[in-house]
């Protein structure tokens, strides 16, 4: 009918909507985790940097589990989004992506580089040309 095309979805954005799915489910079911395991005694930790045992307590596994609960949703719907290819969700994550990078460089010592470099691999492709396209068709 018309001369106009629709953009085929990349693969690289495909793998980015499903690997943010798997995310989602991983967040979300470590927070149930953490929010239940405030009911019994409240787990130990090794500080990495001092070496001592330190106590969680109740207020931060709550706390932490909601907010991981709460991320695994938003990463449900920004997969949802790349996967119809809003531009919502390519400015979501990419900016996500650079502030997982920023906070990676804090980390360097504790598995921060390959923090650091999914980030990176996350906004080239989110980035790249066909992807740009991808995110700039849907209405």
């Amino acid at each position: 009918m018309s001369g106009i095309g629709t953009v085929s979805r990349p693969i690289g954005v495909s793998i980015i909507a499903i690997l943010m799915i798997i995310n989602a489910f991983a967040d979300i079911f470590i927070g149930f985790m953490l929010i239940f395991s405030a009911f019994g005694e409240n787990p130990e930790f090794v500080n990495q940097i001092t070496g001592e045992a330190q106590t969680a307590s109740t207020f931060f596994l709550w706390f932490y589990g909601a907010m991981l609960i709460f991320l695994g949703l938003i990463f449900f719907w920004l997969a949802k989004l790349a996967w119809i290819g809003s531009a919502t969700a390519q400015v979501f994550i990419s900016v996500l992506a650079v502030i997982n990078i920023v906070f990676g460089f804090f980390s360097l010592g504790h598995g921060g580089f390959v923090q650091v470099l999914l980030g990176l691999i996350v906004v080239l492709i989110v980035n790249t040309n066909h992807a740009k396209q991808w995110f700039t068709q849907a209405p």
